[in-house]
């Protein structure tokens, strides 16, 4: 009855593949008509020719051989502003792949780019993409802040935060009062000059107290702006905090309000990183990582999802679903859903 089923598995899922890429599949036979293209590998063909095609046929092996065969992957997005090299990413990539595949004794990933893996076409790619989540943990670190995953340093963070936030909003107050009267001072000086300049000039002694005036205006004109400039470079740190305060929270399961940033259209929500599933192949963005243990695992966990590997609700899991934590080794729920996945008794 399993073989019968399994048949009938096999013959839907070969028909919907049939079914929508009819198109292509006509497209190669006319090729084939034409060109005289080797059948020794037909599969092979369709695959160079379509690279969602490639992708789903790579799926559905994946799917009805779990395991067999190890993911054939390669860096794509690189930025260099991590401060990481690209080499020590392969390499942390790499420490990443053995977590899942030591215990079971398996290569489940492998780096399409190896020498020693000549003509593997990578199927998913590991991009290392730096927007506002990393560039917040930098500019804190910058500021002696090193932030780990911890209530601790939840509670340090927002302590600063909430210092900060309180001077900055009274030097806030502060400036709008001398911006002000800085602006009615020079709205003044300008009627005045009018006034003159309508009476076809002003005496020179009126001539001279004008350009005092003008120069003690500009003179407050720059300070006013070097406030501004403080005023704004400890917004850009408290936005930084909230970013982290934010992460930190969702990380840590913590029951709080959400924090929002000061005159700025970004929500915070924090993901270190995201693996997407698209026609054209499989994906991981890393967006975040506060040191080399964390990059591995969040590594580790993105690369899990890579092998259909879904969330789970142990907090020290690799697959647990917020991603904390900072062991290395998989749980025994981890391996019970590898082993289950890859058909492993």
């Amino acid at each position: 009855m399993k073989r019968i089923l399994k048949t009938i598995f096999v013959a839907a899922i070969a028909g919907a593949v049939i079914f929508g890429y009819q198109k292509q599949i006509r497209t190669f036979w006319g090729r084939f008509e034409a060109q005289k293209i080797s059948l020794s590998n037909p599969l092979l063909q369709l695959e160079r020719g379509h690279p969602g095609l490639e992708n789903l046929l790579g799926r559905l092996g994946g799917k009805l051989n779990p395991c067999d065969r190890p993911i054939p992957y390669s860096t794509g997005s690189f930025d260099a502003r991590f401060g990481i090299s690209r080499s020590d990413f392969l390499g942390a990539i790499r420490e990443a792949e053995q977590i899942w595949e030591k215990p079971i004794k398996r290569e489940l990933f492998v780096n399409a780019s190896d020498t020693s893996t000549p003509d593997t076409k990578a199927r998913l790619k590991i991009n290392l993409i730096y927007d506002a989540r990393q560039d917040a943990t930098v500019k804190l670190r910058k500021y002696g802040m090193t932030i780990r995953d911890s209530r601790e340093s939840y509670d340090a963070l927002k302590t600063n935060y909430e210092s900060l936030k309180n001077e900055y909003a009274q030097e806030k107050a502060l400036f709008d009062s001398q911006a002000a009267a800085l602006q009615q001072r020079e709205d003044a000086y300008n009627k005045e000059v009018e006034t003159w300049s309508a009476r076809g000039g002003a005496p020179p002694e009126e001539y001279d107290r004008l350009n005092a005036e003008r120069a003690a205006i500009d003179q407050d004109i720059a300070k006013i702006n070097q406030i501004k400039d403080d005023l704004n470079a400890k917004v850009d740190r408290i936005n930084a905090m909230v970013i982290v305060l934010n992460r930190l929270a969702e990380t840590l399961n913590i029951e709080v309000a959400h924090y929002n940033q000061i005159g700025s259209q970004s929500s915070g929500e924090f993901e270190e990183g995201v693996y997407l599933n698209g026609p054209t192949g499989q994906e991981v963005d890393i967006y975040q990582f506060d040191d080399r243990a964390k990059l591995v695992r969040v590594l580790a966990h993105e690369l899990g999802h890579s092998l259909d590997l879904d969330h789970l609700t142990n907090p020290k899991a690799i697959m647990y679903r917020l991603n904390q934590g900072a062991n290395e080794k998989p749980t025994p729920e981890d391996l019970a859903a590898l082993k289950k996945h890859c058909g492993i008794n």
